[in-house]
């Protein structure tokens, strides 16, 4: 490796050697994420001269078929979709009973890690994740039927170069129109603190709207640094995005400086009913264009459309 593009620019930083992860053609430099089922690291890839991350199923899940099978399929939709705004996956394979995929490396951080140093997001810049998060997820659903399901700060990053990219599809779902209702899962597939109401019923099937429920509920805790409904166990959280009573305060209770027309766009996205939440992406987008020129929006959703936040009259 020396004299190498490798060595030039990571010089000092010590290349990590495990037997149980060795991969064929990359370098592990250092691990960059650790979840339940999952670590990633970055890597350098030797074959094609760039850096990469590296997704490892954990080993207690690599025996199991179906474990294995979602992993894949996270994968295959990550490498399916080709957007600049939604990380691309390149390659799944095994070594030494590791299952592992590569895929792009984001040079940057999260939005939960500028929440942490930060406390809050200014107005323009939730705008600006807004419209890139809708740009992606408008491709992902319109060309791939593909809902994300787990819309978070942890899961929308920014590169170097300012570029907004979306991570980590690890319990999306592809749409399948089903004309008889669909068996209620064992389980809820979300964060409590963004899912959306429909995620907790699980009586459904998942559109686009799920992803426009949770990215509001993130944009409220971006742009005013607390959670929807802080303070609460997991259960009782879920709880409250569903009970239609149940409503968070105003962000300008907290960021005053926040528009009217910013308020009001998270108060149409965090609709409880889906039936009468903002329906696609596109007019998502072209409401933050709207804040953005100054332009008056219609009146307030109707009495039955009850949002998970209470607009300030």
């Amino acid at each position: 490796m020396s004299n190498s593009a490798y060595d030039d620019v990571q010089a000092g930083q010590p290349i990590v050697r495990s037997r149980q992860l060795e991969i064929p053609n990359l370098n592990l430099i250092k691990k960059v994420g650790d979840g339940g089922m999952a670590t990633v690291w970055k890597a350098w890839d030797v074959t094609n001269q760039r850096f990469v991350a590296v997704k490892v199923l954990n080993r207690e899940f690599a025996a199991d078929g179906a474990e294995v099978r979602a992993f894949r399929a996270e994968e295959r939709i990550m490498e399916e979709i080709h957007h600049p705004g939604i990380v691309q996956a390149y390659d799944f394979d095994n070594s030494n009973g590791n299952w592992y995929y590569i895929m792009e490396f984001v040079d940057g951080y999260t939005f939960a890690d500028l929440l942490r140093r930060k406390q809050h997001v200014r107005e323009t810049d939730c705008l600006l994740i807004c419209e890139s998060v809708a740009a992606a997820l408008d491709y992902a659903w319109n060309n791939h039927g593909v809902v994300h399901c787990d819309i978070k700060p942890e899961n929308i990053m920014i590169n170097t170069e300012g570029i907004i990219k979306l991570t980590d599809l690890g319990i999306s779902h592809r749409f399948e129109f089903r004309e008889e209702p669909q068996e209620v899962p064992d389980h809820v597939f979300g964060t409590p603190a963004y899912i959306s109401p429909e995620q907790v019923y699980g009586d459904v099937e998942l559109d686009c709207r799920a992803d426009i429920y949770s990215l509001a509920a993130t944009l409220y805790h971006l742009s005013t640094g607390r959670l929807l409904f802080p303070g609460l166990d997991n259960d009782n959280m879920m709880r409250a995005h569903c009970n239609e009573s149940t409503q968070a305060h105003d962000p300008r209770a907290y960021r005053p400086e926040l528009s009217e027309g910013f308020c009001q766009l998270l108060e149409a996205m965090l609709v409880k009913n889906r039936d009468f939440r903002i329906s696609s992406w596109a007019d998502v987008f072209q409401m933050c264009r709207d804040i953005e020129d100054g332009v008056m929006f219609k009146p307030r959703p109707s009495d039955n459309a009850h949002s998970s936040i209470r607009l300030l009259a």
